[in-house]
């Protein structure tokens, strides 16, 4: 039974939730009607969709599938045995989750929980799966930055102020985290120690803020007794599917300018700098899925290379169309099988359900 104060917290998270999407929303309105115009007409940028040959459109939509297809194999290669469709509905339905809603990434979490729980995964291990794989996705997010300038410095272009700012903070905060990591898989007493350190540094925000600070101590103790074998004998696996699962959209990316007649003006490293400096704001959620700002920083970064604006908008206007707008539907499909069968299981628990 639900009390007055879970029901009132349960009721502000729906209401900040609900604020928090209609603000995204309007921001980004208003990123794709006052900026986005200034780089092209909407006219030409549809005009570039209509010169795209058909084998382009078969890379497209192969390349399309291949992303939903990669995407479960993270929690494949933690949890053996858990089977292809189990880990589809897991990861389709916590991407639809973290993307539907700013701030929806922690919703995510509990919803990846919540499917590995009715799969009957046993606690420890489905926290380590998803804390592994949180992990890798924020190391490697900030790791293609420095990537992209390390790739452009090879090339001899000199990067851009924004991409070589976003590479060096980014190379600083990957060093510090897993030296951060490393500390708190060693022992508990690294684990206490650096979620000591973490209080420490969230405590006067927080309490400026009226939030409470967060017992970081118990979390990183729990994510080390959980996750230290995973993490020690599958971080190859982890870091290789992780990877996959992070630069697969950039596929599509690809093959859009490639029909966009785009890399006659850019080339493939300076694109990909553009990618990875863009999903970097994918960790900021000020709109569902970083739509309208992550869009606009690829755009921007992809003229500022020299595309043409007009390529740039189409290309980022297929991006979503082909990479985004499938997932997020392939996540509500896997959301509604996930919660038939959690409905069917309930009025009619088998005989597993029963002994517990």
């Amino acid at each position: 039974m639900q009390t007055a104060a879970e029901a009132a917290a349960k009721k502000r998270s729906v209401r900040r939730s609900i604020i928090t999407s209609v603000i995204g929303l309007i921001i980004m309105g208003a990123l794709f009607a006052l900026l986005l115009p200034q780089l092209t007409s909407y006219e030409e940028a549809f005009s570039e969709l209509r010169d795209i040959a058909w084998p382009w459109l078969v890379a497209l939509a192969g390349s399309g599938i291949l992303n939903i297809a990669l995407y479960p194999l993270t929690v494949l290669v933690a949890i053996a045995g858990l089977g292809y469709w189990k880990g589809f509905v897991q990861r389709q339905s916590g991407f639809l989750v973290s993307n539907a809603i700013p701030g929806g990434g922690a919703i995510a979490v509990g919803t990846q929980y919540a499917i590995l729980a009715h799969y009957r995964v046993r606690a420890t291990l489905a926290a380590a799966a998803v804390g592994a794989d949180s992990v890798f996705t924020y190391l490697i997010t900030l790791g293609l930055p420095a990537l992209a300038v390390t790739l452009l410095s090879i090339q001899g272009e000199n990067a851009s102020a924004l991409t070589v700012t976003a590479a060096v903070i980014g190379a600083i905060v990957i060093v510090v985290s897993v030296i951060l990591i490393v500390i708190v898989l060693r022992s508990d007493a690294g684990a206490i120690r650096v979620g000591k350190w973490g209080e420490q540094l969230t405590a006067p925000i927080l309490r400026k803020f009226g939030k409470p600070v967060p017992d970081f101590e118990t979390a990183l103790v729990d994510f080390r007794v959980d996750a230290h074998d995973l993490m020690r004998r599958r971080w190859l696996a982890l870091f290789v599917t992780n990877f996959i699962a992070q630069t697969t959209p950039f596929l599509v990316l690809v093959c859009a300018l490639a029909g966009l007649g785009g890399f006659e003006h850019v080339n493939f490293v300076e694109v990909f700098a553009a990618y990875s400096i863009a999903i970097v704001l994918t960790s900021f959620p000020i709109t569902p899925g970083g739509l309208g700002t992550v869009d606009a920083a690829l755009i921007a970064l992809l003229t500022s290379f020299g595309a043409p604006g007009s390529i740039a908008v189409a290309a980022d206007l297929i991006w979503r169309l082909v990479w985004f707008l499938p997932q997020i539907i392939a996540g509500a499909v896997a959301m509604i099988v996930y919660i038939i069968a959690r409905n069917r299981r309930r009025k009619h628990p088998d005989p597993v359900d029963a002994d517990q």
